[in-house]
């Protein structure tokens, strides 16, 4: 078997695609929650905005808020194992903080998201950290947008760019966007599989459903749906590098 650093550019590119599979798989999945959430959606709002409702601990009414961690869970720990055993058959030092940072990131994100497991266990929020927390959870996003609104702006940009715009730019140009240098080598593995093109897209559609005339798609336009989209998202990417690093 060939190590990553006795290849040429063209065939780390090819190495960093993601396998056939991985993105059948991705698409297939992505389109059936498209579909499913948006009759559901579109033939019940009333029962759809039940499962959007935040910060409940019930698995019913607030299913969405729930699924966004448990989606997450899976891209962790593929991405984490990739790491612990392939991340030598990544080109470079960088890229492999890049998948461990993204790794944390998403552990942060999940662990927010369940206030670190107190709307499953029920404990009282700590009175040094309820002084601290605008609505009185175990958690550190509702303490400073430093810590939610500043990092989530980047994340959601990180979706259009590598989700969106570079995909699209790679196909339509049929090379990619850096052709020398360090940049050449990283691109391939930074910028998401193809496949999940479609995910980047559902987020963008539910970011600007409440600025789009009339009220028929506002029930898309949610914040718990626009984060569960963000983590079906970030989960799929984190697992690509499972499916990637994973062959040689």
């Amino acid at each position: 078997m060939r190590n990553m650093e006795r290849t040429d550019d063209g065939s780390r590119a090819a190495f960093a695609r993601a396998p056939f599979w991985f993105d059948w798989i991705a698409l297939a999945l992505t389109l059936v929650i498209a579909v499913v959430g948006g009759v559901y959606g579109l033939t019940d709002p009333e029962g759809f905005a039940r499962h959007l409702e935040r910060d409940s601990a019930d698995l019913t009414t607030g299913a969405v808020e729930h699924l966004t961690v448990l989606v997450l869970i899976p891209g962790i720990l593929l991405s984490l194992y990739a790491f612990a055993r392939y991340r030598r058959r990544l080109p470079d030092g960088w890229l492999r903080a890049w998948v461990l940072a993204w790794s944390l990131a998403c552990i942060y994100f999940a662990g927010e998201e369940a206030s670190w497991g107190q709307w499953y266990f029920g404990w009282s929020t700590p009175e040094p950290l309820a002084a601290l927390n605008d609505q009185n959870e175990t958690n550190l996003h509702n303490m400073s947008s430093w810590l939610d609104q500043k990092p989530r702006a980047l994340v959601e940009l990180f979706i259009v760019v590598a989700g969106i715009i570079l995909p699209l730019w790679r196909v339509i140009a049929r090379a990619p966007v850096f052709r020398r240098g360090v940049l050449s080598v990283w691109e391939p593995w930074i910028v998401a599989p193809a496949s999940l093109s479609i995910a980047a897209v559902l987020f963008v559609v539910s970011k600007v459903a409440r600025a789009l005339p009339g009220d028929a798609l506002d029930i898309f336009g949610g914040s718990e749906l626009r984060e569960f989209l963000i983590a079906w998202f970030l989960a799929w990417y984190l697992a690509s590098y499972w499916a990637r690093l994973r062959r040689n």
